[in-house]
């Protein structure tokens, strides 16, 4: 116990607002300030910041383990005034979200050797479709239909090749291997400029074609796909915080009956996506130890254990019955679908300009 809150030490005037206080009181009653009039010691310092830093960490404890065991309680007695048991949600939410950007910047750290050995492939492969050519032109006629199919086969599975348009065209490859095709060019051509590469790759020198060809440089790895994949995952907390006074509003509506105001909204909607941020927190750990764990968890998360937390938590926060409760989160999904959808095309338009 802090010896600066024994009775002995107390006064009858606050030292910090000078109201008139009864030496009963262990607090101020106009600002809260420990009535106490010993001064302060190193020993009083430590145990007072041990003591405090001791009681955020209660509260952090019991707010995260109500959010796992509990969907919804949390917020639904933060409401009911019960504040001094957890941690300030918004604060908490905040704090996660850093945590997990974290994260996020120590798997991209611990990933970067990877990408740069892959990136050196496209090399010895296009040595090997340039020997598959010549096998080829070595083979009669009559059999060389079938072995350029096989070629173009091939290459149709190989993104560390450079196709001209005409090639990608004839093959119907994806948009991500144009994009790869840019990038091996650049490569192997790091001093032609954009102009000369798309001339040379049968592409119209636009502007929006020098734009692509000019950010598909920017890309660490010809798995263009996963990486994008990655970056907008890796943006997706960004997105949501952004998000969160949107999607408030639209629990503020469907729920409008309850008669809960906009900031009571606010508090479930912190909670419900501070759990989703630590088990994205979660996730990346498992990412560091092995990819398909990764995969494997985050598909059970998102299309078991979410909707499961999501419904429950509804249901302990709002106290609606079963079936009111289900046709809200038949409605809710679909809202947040098209929601998310709109965000994410203006985030992908945002991301492929600032990537």
């Amino acid at each position: 116990m802090i010896k600066r809150k024994f009775k002995q030490y107390r006064g009858i005037e606050c030292l910090n607002c000078e109201t008139p206080i009864d030496i009963s009181e262990k607090y101020c009653h106009h600002c809260g300030q420990l009535n106490s009039t010993k001064k302060i010691t190193i020993s009083d310092f430590i145990e007072e910041f041990l003591s405090n830093f001791y009681a955020y960490d209660s509260r952090l404890r019991n707010s995260i383990i109500s959010m796992v065991t509990k969907p919804g309680v949390l917020a639904k007695e933060f409401n009911a005034g019960k504040r001094q048991k957890y941690a300030n949600p918004f604060r908490l939410f905040l704090s996660i979200s850093i945590i997990l950007f974290l994260t996020f910047s120590l798997s991209e750290k611990n990933s970067s050797n990877t990408q740069e050995i892959n990136s050196t492939n496209f090399i010895n492969s296009d040595k090997l479709n340039k020997g598959l050519e010549q096998i080829n032109d070595s083979i009669p006629n009559v059999n060389k239909l079938d072995i350029k199919d096989q070629i173009n086969a091939f290459r149709n599975l190989n993104k560390d090749s450079i196709y001209t348009k005409s090639q990608l065209k004839k093959s119907k490859i994806g948009f991500y291997y144009e994009f790869s095709s840019f990038r091996n060019f650049n490569k192997k051509h790091p001093n032609k400029t954009a102009g000369e590469a798309l001339k040379e790759l049968e592409y119209e020198n636009t502007q929006f074609n020098r734009f692509l060809f000019n950010k598909s440089i920017l890309f660490k790895t010809n798995d263009i796909k996963n990486e994008l994949t990655e970056y907008f995952y890796q943006k997706l907390p960004f997105l949501i915080f952004l998000s969160l006074p949107i999607i408030t509003i639209i629990f503020w509506l469907v729920f409008y009956s309850k008669k809960l105001n906009y900031t009571e909204h606010l508090v479930f909607t912190y909670t419900y996506f501070t759990f989703l941020f630590l088990c994205m927190i979660l996730f990346n750990i498992i990412g560091e130890i092995s990819e398909n764990l990764f995969e494997t968890t985050t598909f059970i998360y998102f299309v078991f254990i979410l909707p499961i937390y999501f419904y429950k938590s509804l249901r302990n926060f709002y106290e609606q019955n079963r079936w009111k409760t289900i046709l809200k989160f038949i409605l809710l999904n679909p809202l947040f679908g098209i929601f998310l959808f709109i965000s994410m095309l203006v985030m992908i338009f945002l991301g492929i300009i600032l990537f």
